[in-house]
């Protein structure tokens, strides 16, 4: 686990976060760091997914967690299942390159918790 003070995830360069705002990244890819490396004022931790346990949620308390929304080990509906398991009740980001129908997946997610607070975030891909 790694925690670093760091970025409010959306936020333009060199804003703020919200005072006390706790990020929970899992297995980050390359780019998510770059995303956020402009930004400052949170809590950022990073974990693997086998690490993510009650006692981590409580220890971290995260506000948001941040994840691809597919990996290869895991995607974005296989994370919220295990977070929602362990009571976690915050926002839940995927980081995606950009896809065709960003409304479909949103909609996928909402079909199965229709109480999760979920985004996407589509990042352009590395040229």
């Amino acid at each position: 686990m790694v925690r670093h003070p760091a970025p409010h995830a959306g936020a333009p360069p060199g804003a703020q976060a919200p005072k006390n705002r706790r990020i929970l990244v899992v297995e980050p890819s390359q780019s998510l760091p770059l995303a956020l490396r402009n930004l400052s004022g949170a809590m950022v931790t990073i974990v693997k997914f086998p690490t993510i346990d009650r006692a981590l949620l409580d220890r971290v308390q995260p506000d948001m967690v941040i994840s691809a929304l597919i990996s290869g080990q895991f995607d974005i509906l296989d994370l919220a299942a295990h977070l929602l398991g362990l009571g976690y009740r915050g926002a839940l980001r995927a980081i995606t390159p950009p896809v065709p129908n960003a409304r479909l997946i949103r909609a996928e997610v909402a079909a199965i918790w229709p109480d999760l607070d979920f985004a996407l975030i589509e990042l352009p891909l590395a040229e």
